[in-house]
């Protein structure tokens, strides 16, 4: 027994050293596992925060799109009624002149009525469906020569006083 408390005690230094730095190697291999991971978690952390980053640059660039999107949609609704309120007058002008000569010729029942197609398109109201059907009435001369009455008008400066700086046609 004597021997063995002997060998007990010859390699119970070594056997704590043995086992102190198994303890010590196993606390290494942790840390180095806990670092692995804490990098891992970082990187996922600014995967994360890089696509949140993102989502909030889709957003906001969503936002402005709808802005941009609202701006045109009011601009395509001015452009619009800009549109009908030309094509209104020039349907008016057409009117006036192709009543005022007496006929229309086919060429100018064609401009007349792509013109009104437009102006429906647009929303446009019954009084240019009034001049259609007026025009519509007026008989089809393609033998007879057209003049402007509105060009004739200037020519013989009988154009109202109140229509100053309009130059006159020689």
């Amino acid at each position: 027994m004597t021997d063995l408390i002997a060998f007990i005690t010859a390699i119970g230094p070594a056997l704590t050293a043995g086992l102190f730095g198994l303890v010590m190697w196993q606390l290494q291999k942790a840390d180095a596992d806990r670092k692995a991971n804490r990098s891992k978690s970082d990187e996922q952390f600014a995967r994360i925060e890089a696509n949140t980053q993102r989502s909030q640059l889709n957003e906001e660039a969503i936002a402005e799109l709808g802005l941009i999107t609202a701006r045109l949609k009011d601009s395509a609704e001015s452009n619009d009624e800009g549109l009908k309120l030309i094509m209104r007058y020039l349907l008016q002008r057409y009117h006036a002149e192709y009543m005022l000569q007496g006929f229309v010729t086919s060429h100018q029942k064609t401009e007349f009525l792509v013109a009104y197609e437009i102006y429906h398109a647009k929303g446009g109201n019954g009084t240019a469906e009034g001049w259609k059907d007026e025009l519509c009435e007026l008989p089809v001369r393609d033998d007879l020569p057209v003049t402007n009455p509105y060009l004739e008008l200037m020519k013989l400066d009988r154009l109202p006083s109140s229509v100053n700086g309009l130059s006159r046609i020689n």
